[in-house]
């Protein structure tokens, strides 16, 4: 048995302790390092401050009680993720809401409540890309640069929506044969 099965909080634990170190780690070399500038009239973005910090430690932090409260959860993280972008920081803090989208997903809240937080975490994301894009003066360096950080972002945000989905529909027709499909072999005659 897996330890998320036998130690839940313990496993929650763990999860968020490694998302938050990994957040914490890019945060901090995106205060070091210099700022991304991939070509020429690309939009810097503002310096990484102890907010920044802050932002992470209460998105990833959340992800601890993601079983227990995935709708709150995901608020916290997806709310944490839009405020570091919002505020104008390097492209990061993508893990928590990852993370909590799927939980959320995998633990089959409504439908609706992990379609707004991927739908605030693209805006957010989107809004981001186009203040980095704006003085861009090619508009094929500018096409690339939506479609390359576009990808990215959908695939990280719906395809973290996408596979808890998944786990779901997979969890849900194992208990659907569990509880129907013994059922139907023992009434179906074996044909030699």
């Amino acid at each position: 048995m897996p330890l998320a099965d036998r130690r839940p909080r313990a496993f929650d634990a763990l999860v968020a302790t490694v998302v938050l170190l990994v957040e914490l780690f890019a945060t901090y070399g995106a205060l070091t390092g210099p700022p991304l500038a991939p070509v020429d009239g690309w939009v810097a973005t503002r310096q990484i401050d102890p907010l920044s910090f802050a932002l992470a430690l209460v998105g990833c932090g959340a992800l601890y009680w993601r079983r227990r409260l995935p709708a709150t959860t995901l608020a916290v993280a997806t709310l944490a993720y839009a405020a570091f972008l919002l505020r104008d920081h390097e492209l990061g803090m993508f893990l928590a809401p990852m993370v909590a989208l799927y939980t959320a997903s995998a633990l089959a809240l409504p439908r609706m409540i992990p379609a707004l937080a991927t739908a605030v975490g693209l805006g957010a994301s989107l809004w981001w890309v186009h203040t980095r894009t704006a003085g861009l003066t090619d508009p094929g360096v500018a096409m690339l640069a939506w479609i390359a950080f576009g990808a990215v972002i959908v695939l990280f945000l719906v395809g973290s929506y996408v596979a808890g989905e998944l786990v779901r529909c997979h969890r849900e027709l194992d208990e659907h044969e569990e509880r129907h499909g013994n059922r139907a072999r023992e009434t179906t005659p074996l044909h030699a």
